[in-house]
């Protein structure tokens, strides 16, 4: 059975609102295999490594690359600015669109070398996910598992000509039967895992904070998922928790984000 990954190729872009000669301009370029949105960001502007950078939103290009055979193509597009340039999204993006445009990133990259590992690539949506007590929602990473049984942001990955926001959502309500609205970004990070044998995989990460305004009842709705319970947490109790990488990694974006 054909499903849409089989004919819907995926993407990632990363564009930088930077100072220009006369006034903001935004830039683009692809993210390749192993590569950092946020490194990416900074060479494409000429920015030092360690330089702020503001995430300002991640959108989602679906299209149809060729009629006659049906092939198309999933792009997601993160945006990010130097501080001080934040106001001057979305007025920046040129008539045209954002680029490089979804045409031309048709092409595969370079082929890996022939006796190179298995690549996976993976786009997820994670959540800061809280109630008006101040407690975060987490769900416990099932047996079989990567993580098993550390507590991690309920999320996962974003399915071909899904958005972010979608996943997240449908993500939470899968893993926890919670309804939240997702807010503001947090951030957008990657995440690689090379090892000796079997397969490369890399990860591009966005977090973003979703609050549940009426929490109900707790319940996991995903059938043979990676989700094997879940809670909410006061923060005393979180410094207790140990947590997946990708929880500490959103944790601590969070804590950075808020003191800024």
């Amino acid at each position: 059975m054909t499903s849409i990954d089989d004919w819907m190729a995926r993407r990632v872009t990363v564009h930088l609102i930077t100072s220009g000669t006369r006034g903001p301009v935004l830039l683009g370029t692809r993210v390749l295999f192993g590569q950092d949105p946020g490194e990416v960001a900074r060479a494409l502007g000429g920015l030092p490594p360690e330089a702020p950078l503001v995430a300002l939103d991640v959108l989602t290009e679906t299209m149809i690359l060729s009629r006659a055979s049906g092939r198309g193509l999933h792009v997601d597009r993160i945006v990010f600015a130097e501080p001080g340039l934040v106001s001057a999204w979305p007025a920046v993006v040129p008539a045209e669109g954002l680029t490089p445009a979804a045409p031309a990133l048709a092409d595969e990259e370079e082929p890996a070398p022939a006796d190179a590992r298995p690549r996976l690539r993976r786009f997820a949506s994670y959540g800061i996910v809280t109630d008006p007590d101040g407690r975060v929602l987490l769900s416990l990473i099932a047996e079989g598992f990567p993580g098993a049984g550390t507590w991690h942001l309920p999320g996962g990955g974003v399915d071909t000509g899904e958005d972010v926001r979608a996943a997240l959502r449908r993500e939470v309500l899968e893993e926890t039967g919670q309804s939240g609205v997702v807010g503001e970004l947090i951030t957008v990070s990657s995440h690689c895992r090379t090892q000796t044998t079997g397969t490369d995989i890399y990860a591009v990460w966005v977090f973003s904070h979703v609050h549940v305004t009426d929490p109900c009842e707790l319940r996991v709705t995903e059938e043979q998922g990676s989700t094997a319970d879940c809670g909410w947490f006061t923060p005393v109790e979180l410094a207790e928790l140990q947590l997946s990488t990708t929880a500490r990694r959103g944790m601590d974006f969070l804590v950075r984000h808020r003191r800024g």
